[in-house]
């Protein structure tokens, strides 16, 4: 389960440079782990976007998209 704390740490991971930062100094392979962990957190983001829909405003969800489980 997720916490406000681990979600501050994430973002501020994120908006005080350092991800970039360590993409920079990274190897190959770990750049493409990075990659993939951002790839992942934009699609994470996309299905709370559609699970908040349908939470707030259910009369909308009936024309939502489907979950990505139901795809």
């Amino acid at each position: 389960m997720l916490n406000e704390r681990c979600l501050a740490e994430l973002e501020e991971y994120i908006r005080s440079g350092r991800l970039e930062e360590d993409y920079g100094y990274s190897a190959e392979d770990r750049k493409m782990e990075i990659l993939d962990y951002l790839e992942r957190l934009m699609d994470l983001a996309e299905e709370a976007d559609r699970v908040a829909t349908r939470l707030l405003l259910p009369k909308i969800a009936a024309f939502a998209p489907p979950p990505l489980h139901e795809k």
